[in-house]
């Protein structure tokens, strides 16, 4: 079934010289531990992890502000000394119940390898589809050619502000 979703892949920067420091048991620790912290996160802003992809997750949203705000929350799920990176796409997949597929999957693997660990990247789209969020700040970056892709893609970052306590 076709339908609009925002995508969103992260990744655990460093985990591959974490796994060759520490051993596969501590890495395989580490990221049960992620899953269980990651997977409420994701449920709480109505998403769904679709998959685990090694140290990384692939989930759906509903709507780009939902998917900006978990992949936000999920930053501070990151397991010391890792730190989770995150990018996001709106658009039409294919979605099953156990996947989801289309160019947007693949606009969003591509964003999240821009990110550096503790960052957030969006497409201009995604940040548009999002609207404001409170809390929540867009700096654009430049736009990018990205692999596999012919257009080159605007990218903002989603970076958190500390919002002024209630008077």
């Amino acid at each position: 079934e076709v339908e609009v979703v925002t995508v969103a892949f992260t990744d655990l920067e460093g985990f591959t010289s974490f796994t060759d420091t520490h051993g596969d048991g501590a890495a395989a620790a580490l990221l049960s531990e992620y899953y269980r912290a990651a997977g409420p996160v994701v449920r709480r802003w109505r998403g769904r992890v679709v998959k685990h992809l090694g140290d990384g997750l692939l989930c759906t949203f509903p709507d780009a502000n939902s998917g900006i705000r978990a992949a936000l929350e999920l930053l501070e799920t990151s397991p010391s000394p890792l730190r989770l990176r995150a990018g996001l796409h709106v658009g039409e997949a294919v979605v099953s119940k156990d996947d989801v597929f289309g160019q947007v999957v693949n606009i969003a693997a591509r964003v999240a390898d821009t990110a550096k660990g503790n960052q957030v990247v969006v497409t201009a789209e995604t940040s548009r589809a999002a609207g404001a969020i409170a809390g929540v700040e867009f700096r654009h970056l430049r736009k990018r050619r990205l692999k596999g892709i012919s257009q080159r893609v605007e990218l903002c970052e989603a970076i958190p502000v500390p919002t002024p306590p209630p008077r």
